[in-house]
């Protein structure tokens, strides 16, 4: 009998591992699989309609509620409510899930780059933006999409910008004209901040036969 006490507990905690084991399977599915459609609307650049749309987002709610400790599910959520913004209550959510997802992982530099993006698109670059957007350089500096958020927001705001997020958007500026040139100049004229990046087309051969030599006077 003693025996048959000791083993019930143990038999209760393999059935309880392997609950806990398949709510995170299927949470992990449910995620990537949704990663993978956003991932296709990115490349086509294509807004979808809101059936799909929704049928993606409630797959991943589904994901955050079987794994609420993994911080994937809502930072996947985040991005596809930025998607939708320029509509507040939108990038109200994403930055509510972005938010979240720092909570369970406070290193990732992309998480912080996209609640720099949220505060933007809500009109809040005040401080705390500049906090954001500086630990999201911080983080990671030689991360491309962080490259570019430091990039595109620090010229949208550098006139305000302290001289701590000028020297971050300049140091960024450096490092994604050595990674994509090409991409960086489209920011940088679309910001109206060719100013900035010009003196970096001079004497980069991939730019040597582009239009930035003569909007640059090179």
């Amino acid at each position: 009998m003693s025996r048959w006490l000791v083993a019930v507990p143990g038999v209760g905690l393999l059935a309880l591992l392997a609950v806990v084991a398949a709510r995170m399977g299927e949470a992990d599915a449910l995620t990537w699989s949704s990663a993978a459609r956003m991932e296709r609307w990115e490349k086509k650049r294509i807004r979808p309609a809101l059936e799909p749309w929704m049928a993606v987002r409630t797959d991943l709610e589904r994901a955050s509620r079987l794994a609420p400790a993994d911080p994937v599910a809502r930072e996947f959520l985040g991005v596809l409510h930025l998607s939708r913004a320029p509509l507040p209550e939108y990038a109200e959510l994403a930055q509510d899930h972005f938010l979240r997802s720092l909570e369970r992982r406070p290193s990732s530099p992309y998480t912080w780059a996209n609640v720099a993006e949220a505060r933007y698109r809500l009109g809040r670059s005040d401080a705390p933006f500049e906090t954001v957007l500086l630990t999201a350089w911080r983080l990671g500096p030689s991360e491309p999409e962080v490259q570019r958020t430091v990039i595109n927001l620090g010229f949208a705001r550098w006139a305000e910008s302290s001289p701590a997020l000028q020297s971050a958007v300049t140091s960024a500026l450096a490092a994604a004209m050595r990674r994509n040139p090409l991409e960086t100049m489209q920011i940088a004229e679309r910001r109206g901040r060719l100013d900035l990046a010009c003196p970096f087309v001079a004497g980069d051969k991939r730019l040597k036969q582009s239009k930035w030599v003569q909007a640059c006077g090179v």
